[in-house]
């Protein structure tokens, strides 16, 4: 049986500095104290005020001796667990307000920062980037920069209206819309972008797609890492709530370089009023965008009908990706017009057929400017490019040594370098191998595939197999004189046509049409006496006939019921052109339609200064670029080139009867009919486009 707790106390030993009758220390009681109550977890009883507190332990005199006696209550313990707790509860509260504190200090924070971060609507221009409007994509977050933009002059040229309230507009450069196309992913359909963890710099432009024939090097403008997109939008924009029409810019190059790249946006949105969203990109060329890989039936891969045409499965991962994306910006995907210039117009016009003429929603309006297009022939027939490449660098002399995805993968370990010098440059060899005596003029393009284009546009169209939305299409008076060779001779005439259509070289209708409805023509100024001719032709045949067959047969296959159709013939005369023989030379509009400020190359002169005096320069060509921008600004706002047009342009009538606009200078815009000879040629080419492969 345990003895009582007196008792205990009694049995502990007590420390003693002296004799058995010397007094015990305060420490001493203090020791004995804790030791005889054991655990602080038990409960403690007694008067605990201050009174108690001040109690001194008590003797036991009956005994004669100075033997201690319990206390009651025992004191120094209970003062210590009472501090001890009282501090233990103390802390516990100071924990608990810091933790509080912590916690509001936090949200304070949180909320300032989500406020004060620039949204898709407003921040001021600074040097720093994170300082900068913010777009989240959900794969990468980018920084732009803000604008301040006085919009574009009536008075035209590069001319600004400083007496006007400026256009806040945030700009965003050099986003990715899909993974490098590099190593393994090189001639593969493009792929989602990866995912970027860190904040991504989104203010200045990034390498356009190699090209044909460039050489690589540190520092290029030119890169086989290229997938960017370019958005410029107005500031004020509330996300989920603006939706705005949408510009997509489709550059030219023949397909074998990004020509018309990074034009600068700003102004058009800002001639707007802010009441569009303008977007240009790259997409791959030459013969990273259009080399087209044979089928292999040794192996399980891809069917090689979607392992070709690259380049053009990069602008239609663009058109999906801005109808994912572009409503961040405050643009409406249910509303993109795609506009091409060059070969940019001949990729709108397959995407306007591809996939049978199904509509994907991906575009509301189309505009072809200077369309190019060139023989695009089965994928099958030009095999022969896939395995000179292999042969330049691989070095197998017969493709019976290699299959096909042997070859590929050898391709793909190849630097770009070596590509470049080996592979990616022109070669007389165009059409099933076959030597022609020069080159021609772009290597490399598109062929049928027969799924994603299941036939040639000329045939597509006349089938009805196509996107049904408005269009407005537009040539130069001279679409050839910038491709023509300097010809001396009718006999030369014809083979430039046989070398860049190959196909008609076994057909004799083909150098009969030449010779029959291109006579020699009047000499111009540094040229030899055919090539007038020669340009007449090659601009017919690849440009402008393309062009007048396509409106054609949409309203014929449309009829009244078509949705509205507009042409124009661009022949504004800038005197440097005209003196050296070229003449409203192949999109020289482009300049006009976007401020000769804005495209990368070479605006004529006279876009910026009047030639005749004139005071409002309304008479002279810098009245073009009002004119040319509110025309495109209001087909891309409206489907209509009338609803916006500039107070001093001409009413704009659709493609009935054979009706276009002929553009000449700021006051002097008039529709024409277009002429029954030129009529008469462009049918010509229509019946030989099983020849021409058009």
């Amino acid at each position: 049986m345990a003895p009582p707790r007196a008792q205990l106390i009694q049995l502990v030993p007590m420390k003693r500095g002296g004799s058995e009758d010397d007094n015990t220390s305060q420490a001493d009681l203090d020791l004995d104290f804790d030791s005889a109550f054991g655990d602080e977890s038990e409960p403690l009883h007694g008067d605990l005020g201050p009174s108690a507190c001040m109690q001194a332990p008590a003797r036991d005199q009956s005994s004669g001796g100075s033997r201690l006696r319990p206390p009651s209550p025992p004191l120094a313990p209970l003062r210590r667990r009472k501090l001890r707790s009282n501090c233990l509860s103390l802390i516990g509260i100071v924990l608990g307000l810091l933790v509080v504190l912590a916690v509001i200090i936090s949200a304070v924070v949180s909320t300032t920062v989500y406020w004060t971060k620039p949204q898709a609507g407003g921040a001021e221009p600074v040097d720093d980037i994170s300082n900068g409007p913010f777009i989240d994509l959900g794969y990468a977050t980018y920084v732009g920069k803000a604008l301040s933009v006085y919009p574009p002059s009536d008075d035209g040229g590069s001319s600004h209206n400083t007496s006007a309230a400026p256009v806040d507009i945030h700009r965003y450069l050099g986003m990715r819309y899909a993974a490098p196309p590099t190593g393994e992913q090189r001639w593969r359909p493009p792929a989602l972008p990866h995912e970027e963890p860190t904040l991504q710099k989104a203010t200045s432009f990034r390498p356009v797609c190699i090209g044909l024939e460039v050489t690589p090097h540190p520092g290029s403008d030119q890169d086989e890492d290229c997938l960017f997109v370019n958005v410029w939008g107005p500031a004020n924009v509330v996300k989920s709530t603006t939706s705005l029409p949408v510009w997509v810019f489709v550059q030219g190059g023949g397909y074998n370089a990004n020509s018309n790249a990074n034009i600068d946006g700003a102004d058009v949105v800002a001639r707007s009023n802010g009441s569009i969203v303008f977007v240009n990109f790259n997409y791959r060329v030459g013969l990273f965008g259009f080399l087209g890989v044979p089928a292999d039936n040794t192996t399980t891969s891809s069917p090689p009908e979607i392992s070709a045409n690259f380049g053009l499965l990069d602008q239609r991962a663009l058109l999906e990706w801005v109808q994912k994306h572009i409503s961040s910006f405050g643009g409406d995907p249910r509303h993109v017009v795609v506009h091409g210039g060059s070969a940019g117009a001949g990729s709108v016009v397959l995407h306007a057929v591809a996939d049978g003429g199904r509509d994907e929603g991906l575009f509301a309006g189309l505009v072809a400017e200077s369309l190019y297009v060139p023989t695009l022939p089965q994928c099958t027939e030009v095999a022969y490019k896939f395995w000179r490449a292999v042969d330049a660098v691989c070095y197998k002399s017969s493709k019976e040594s290699w299959s096909v995805a042997t070859a590929l993968a050898c391709l793909r370990l190849q630097t770009l370098s070596v590509l470049q010098d080996l592979v990616n440059v022109g070669h007389p060899l165009q059409y099933h191998g076959e030597d022609c005596p020069g080159k021609p003029l772009f290597y490399w393009g598109p062929c049928t595939d027969g799924i994603l284009f299941a036939d040639r546009p000329s045939v597509a169209f006349q089938d009805g197999r196509f996107v049904r939305v408005p269009m407005l299409y537009g040539v130069a008076t001279n679409e050839g004189t910038l491709f023509a060779p300097n010809a001396a001779s009718q006999d030369e005439v014809v083979q430039f046509v046989l070398n860049n259509f190959p196909a008609l070289a076994a057909d004799d209708r083909g150098a009969d049409a030449v010779r029959k409805y291109y006579p020699r023509l009047p000499p111009l100024p540094e040229h030899n006496d055919w090539f007038p001719t020669l340009a007449q032709v090659f601009g017919e045949l690849t440009f402008v006939c393309p062009t007048i067959n396509i409106l054609d047969v949409v309203a014929a296959v449309e009829g009244k019921a078509s949705s509205p159709l507009y042409a124009y013939r661009y022949a504004m005369e800038d005197p440097s052109t005209v003196a050296s023989g070229l003449g409203t030379v192949h999109m020289m509009d482009a300049a006009a339609i976007f401020g000769p400020g804005n495209v990368a190359c070479c605006p004529p002169a006279s876009y910026t200064t009047d030639d005749d005096n004139d005071s409002n320069a309304r008479n002279g060509n810098p009245g073009l670029v009002p004119v040319m921008m509110d025309y495109y600004l209001s087909f891309v706002r409206t489907l209509d080139p009338n609803t916006y047009r500039s107070a001093q342009s001409a009413e704009w009538g659709t493609w009935d009867n054979k009706s276009r606009l002929v553009i000449t200078s700021g006051r002097d815009q008039v529709m024409e009919t277009v002429p029954d000879d030129l009529l008469v040629r462009c049918r010509v080419w229509l019946d030989l486009a099983d020849v021409t492969e058009q």
